[in-house]
This record gives structure tokens, sequence and C-alpha cells, in this order.
């Protein structure tokens, strides 16, 4: 089994999409760093001395007409809380805001995350569908007839790879969002939390892989893998639309992949229904309801998804003619 499994990490790191696919994700990296650099870069002193005249001016303004102002507001038939015109804050006129580091990471996280879990499925598909186009599958096959063995060895092997390349990848980014936001002078705070998701990220990786390597395994083509997964993000699109116009199809969103997958690695996520509530007038006003898909629910809904593919594609590989 060990030389197996050397036999197939072997392969995958001689393709080439294998190194592309990285080099890919680490400029993702790189562009998220710029990104949180600007971002967190504190308020600089012309930025402040701009935000306190245009303060200045907001507050003579206020201290002259905010009582004509709330008059004229309770004079159209609102209330007088309704009216309430607050004084005028000085940071709200500062040009733009700066990220805290927790809100800078989980975005860096996240994107790295999502790129990299990309590029494992398209990975898993590439290295399983070549070799099953080009004949090498049948060819493996005839020196080591033990199909179980080689289906362990390869899912092992696309597991390993995603397991440590993702963790590689994410903790470099996250690492070096620390490094800025320490130069930048701000606190590290959420650093804890930052580090629970990119853990969990590390899960994500492992079911984009085995997705592609199961839907590449099932179409026999890795561009069909690759379609697959387009025509369900088109369909996604499509969707979104359905929960607008039938809100009694909303609470489906809690099935759908996508989801479940920010359920796993955020520890949880929320998504939003609309539902019309009586008023006392006898009218009807649509209201929004939060629903939330805990941590839990993602996980278990993704170790059945990849447990039953990887069980499918084992029959699958097991009786299949692979000439």
């Amino acid at each position: 089994m060990t030389a197996l499994l050397r036999a197939e990490l072997l392969r995958i790191r001689s393709r080439r999409l294998t190194w592309v696919a990285l080099g890919v994700v680490l400029l993702v990296v790189a562009l998220s760093q710029l990104a949180v650099a600007g971002s967190m870069r504190p308020v600089t002193a012309a930025e402040r001395a701009q935000a306190q005249v245009a303060y200045q001016q907001a507050v003579e303004d206020y201290d002259e007409n905010h009582e004509q102002y709330e008059q004229e507001c309770r004079d159209s038939g609102l209330s007088a809380e309704d009216c309430a015109y607050p004084p005028p804050r000085l940071e709200d006129y500062v040009a733009r805001s700066v990220s805290t580091f927790e809100a800078a990471g989980q975005l860096v996280v996240v994107v790295t995350v999502a790129f990299s879990g990309l590029a494992l499925l398209l990975l898993g598909a590439s290295v399983t569908g070549a070799e099953l186009s080009s004949g090498a599958l049948a060819n493996w096959l005839t020196f080591v007839p033990e199909r179980n063995r080689v289906f362990a060895a390869k899912v092992l092997a696309l597991v390993l790879v995603a397991a440590v390349s993702t963790a590689v990848v994410t903790a470099l980014a996250l690492a070096v969002t620390a490094v800025i936001a320490r130069v930048v002078g701000g606190p590290l705070d959420g650093l804890g939390d930052l580090a629970a998701v990119a853990a969990r990220g590390v899960l994500v990786g492992v079911a984009a892989v085995v997705v592609g390597f199961g839907l590449a395994l099932l179409t026999r083509h890795t561009i069909a893998a690759a379609g697959t997964v387009l025509g369900y993000l088109i369909l996604s699109g499509v969707l979104a639309v359905v929960w607008g116009a039938v809100p009694a199809l909303a609470g489906v969103q809690r099935y759908l992949p996508e989801n479940n997958l920010l359920a796993l690695l955020l520890g949880r996520h929320e998504f939003y229904t609309s539902t019309e509530v009586a008023q006392p007038d006898g009218t009807f006003e649509s209201t929004a309801v939060t629903h939330v898909i805990s941590l839990t629910h993602g996980a278990v809904y993704w170790a059945v998804v990849v447990a039953a593919l990887v069980a499918v594609t084992l029959v699958v590989f097991r009786r299949r003619d692979v000439n």
C-alpha cells in the first residue's frame, strides 16, 4: 500500500496542473494581502483634517437648522421619535473605514480556502479524468489488479495533498495578515477564532478534491466533471431568483451544498426567508426571517456527501471496464 501511495503522490506532483493551480492560489493570496494592507492602513493626518472640516460644517448646519428639519418632519405626519435628528459624529465624515485584524483575517481565510478548494476540485478531476481518457489507468491495473487497493491509494493521495496544501497556504495567508496588522499597529484580536476557521478550511479542501475525483470517475472525463460543477453554479444562480419569486421554497436553502460548506468553514451560516405578517390595520407586511445553519449541520451534511460519493465511486470503479 505504501508503494502505491508513493506512486500516486509522484503522479500528482508530476502533473503541470498541480503547480499551475498552486501558483494561481498563491497569486490570489498575494492580491488579497495587498487589499488587506490597504484596508488596515490607519487614517492619515490629511484624511483626518479633511474629515474635521466636513464635520465642523455639519455641526454648524445642525446647530442652525435641526429644529426646522424636525418640525418639517413632524408636519409630514411622522412621530417625534421618527423625526429625531441626531447630531453629527466625526467618524461619519472620515473618507474610509479601517478594517480590524479579525475582519480582514476572515476575508483572507475565506478567499484562500475558496480558491484552494476550486483548484483542488479541478486537480482531483484532472488527475482522474486524464488517467481514464488516456488508458493509463487500465495499464496500471495490469500491474496492480487489486482495484480496492488502487482506489484507496488514489483517494488517500488526493486527500493528503488537499489537506497539506490547504493547511500550508491558509496558514501562510493568515500569518501574512497578522504581520500586516502588527506593522500598522493593530491588535491581533480574534486570532484563535481565525485559526479555527483556517483549520476547518482543511476539511473544505478535502471535500473539494474528493468531489472532483468522484465526478471525474463517474463521468470518465475531466471536462464533464468541470461542466457538472459549472452547471450547478448556473443552477444555483437560477435558484436565487426562485427564492424571491416563490418564498415557500426558500427553506430549501438549508440543504444547498454551498450553504453547508460555509457553515462548516465559518462555524455557522445565516440565510433569510420572507413571511407575511398581519398588521393591526388588516394589511400584511413582508418580514425577513433569519435561519441559521450550524457547524454540526454543515459537518454532518458534508460527511454524508463525501462518504456517499466515495462509496458510489468505489462500486463503479470495481465494476466498470476502464479500457
